[in-house]
């Protein structure tokens, strides 16, 4: 089905509820009544009873775009695609669209669009593919999407009353193929570089803060192999007025200014090799500085395995991956550590176990990964983190998002008391014995299930229409 569908395109007749009204009547193309005489165009109640008996009986469809797919634009597709019904909960659907989203080497995304039949198709999966681009215009993803959208519900459609109304046409030149990257030249050989740098400031009569980051990234991406560079700086400043009385006079009172400097840079390279359909190794090198950490020299080499339970032809589905590190660090430190250290070198090894669901119940992602320091196990880290999104019946979803770290590893705390104006601006790490922060949410929809108008007035009216619950059409 897929090599059938990918070189055709459903007709723009098809895309209004007029359109189909005007051609509804018998199951000929341009035939208006039996035997082929011309029909005069319904008009007044009898226009309107047709377009609610074909729309009636149109194909029920779920839009569920996870993951933040980009391009997935719900109002564009009710637009363009006015053929089907398009229905708030995956429980009142006829065919459920589930798209998820990869990374690609190329710097842009793999979209995976699954066409999961529910009811009377049930048991009816299709799956299709696009790859957009880094710079790719949201237009123009979203309509890419649109194509494919008429692609895979074509055959759906064919099994519903409006069957009689679908045309399908090969488009103008020879039908496209999926581009193997090993059988082109590529002057770059597969290499994206990508130069950033941001500026960001804010503040008020008492308070000002100013921040400054930059990056460098190059990245290679083969079937076999990924490799990662990369480099960042940041500058933090705050800068805070208080007030203080005036030593020669009591009454008046003086303004001093307290600045905050958190800065920060680093390097890094990742190296991964794979072996098999499930495993890969890898390599991780790291450097750089941080005033928060009390680190003037930080350096890092961690050798790394991969296994993914799950074979990776199946990732923007399903993943349960195991990753294995064991490295060796070297660190300088700006104060005086409370171990007594102004700097050391220390190994220490770590196992992350991680799986993520994207089915039409919903998503999840949970990572649970330990650490510890080899010269002492006491020195530990253990962090549970992760988000669920469930649609746990007809209209009612629930979410959580968080995480939650026992931390024993802070090796790098600075001996030196910390004074109430450095835990005040955490200008540096506080020493802590654990970590949390946590989010659920819970929301219940019920109504109609079949208006899908797009209105975007008062779509804009900024804070003040915001607080008053106003949002897009």
């Amino acid at each position: 089905m897929r090599s059938v569908f990918r070189s055709f395109v459903l007709l723009a007749a098809l895309t209004t509820p007029t359109a189909l009204v005007a051609q509804a009547g018998s199951g000929r193309p341009g035939s208006g009544r039996p035997g082929g005489a011309p029909a005069s165009a319904p008009s007044g109640a009898a226009a309107s009873a047709a377009q609610d008996t074909i729309l009636k009986s149109a194909l029920r469809v779920y839009l569920d775009c996870q993951g933040g797919v980009r391009g997935c634009d719900r109002d564009f597709f009710v637009q363009e695609l006015g053929f089907v019904n398009w229905v708030r909960d995956r429980f009142d659907s006829d065919v459920h669209l589930l798209l998820t989203s990869l990374n690609a080497g190329n710097g842009g995304r793999e979209i995976t669009v699954n066409f999961l039949g529910q009811k009377n198709y049930a048991g009816k999966i299709d799956t299709l593919v696009i790859n957009t681009l880094p710079n790719d215009a949201d237009d123009r993803v979203r309509r890419e999407l649109v194509r494919t959208f008429q692609l895979g519900l074509a055959p759906y459609i064919a099994r519903t009353p409006i069957a009689s109304r679908l045309r399908l046409s090969l488009t103008g030149g020879p039908a496209p193929q999926q581009v193997n990257p090993r059988n082109v030249k590529d002057r770059w050989n597969f290499w994206l570089y990508r130069i950033d740098g941001n500026l960001q400031a804010n503040g008020e009569q008492l308070v000002k803060q100013t921040n400054l980051s930059s990056s460098i990234s190059a990245a290679r991406t083969t079937d076999q192999w990924k490799i990662n560079l990369g480099g960042s700086a940041s500058y933090n400043e705050r800068d805070f007025k208080i007030f203080v009385a005036n030593s020669n006079n009591p009454a008046l009172r003086d303004t001093v200014s307290v600045i905050v400097l958190q800065r920060a840079s680093s390097l890094n390279a990742l190296f991964g090799k794979t072996l098999t359909g499930h495993l890969t190794a890898g390599l991780k090198v790291s450097g750089g500085f941080s005033e928060v950490l009390n680190q003037r020299l930080s350096m890092r080499l961690a050798p790394a395995l991969e296994y993914n339970i799950f074979p990776w032809t199946e990732a923007t589905r399903r993943q349960l991956t195991l990753l294995y590190t064991v490295g060796l660090n070297h660190y300088q430190y700006s104060r005086t550590t409370v171990f007594d250290q102004d700097r050391e070198t220390r190994g220490n090894h770590s196992l992350l176990i991680a799986t993520s669901q994207r089915q039409k119940w919903g998503n999840t992602n949970l990572s649970l990964e330990g650490s510890h320091y080899l010269h002492d196990p006491q020195r530990n880290l253990l962090t549970l983190s992760g988000f669920v999104d469930l649609r746990l019946g007809r209209g009612f979803s629930l979410n959580f998002r968080g995480s939650a770290s026992r931390v024993r590893d802070q090796i790098y705390i600075a001996r030196s008391t910390q004074s109430e104006r450095d835990i005040l601006t955490q200008r540096q790490q506080l020493q802590t014995n654990f970590r949390y922060n946590m989010f659920v949410g819970v929301g219940y929809t019920f109504g109609s299930i079949y208006n899908t108008v797009v209105n975007q007035r008062f779509g804009t009216l900024g804070e003040s229409g915001r607080r008053f619950g106003f949002g897009g059409g």
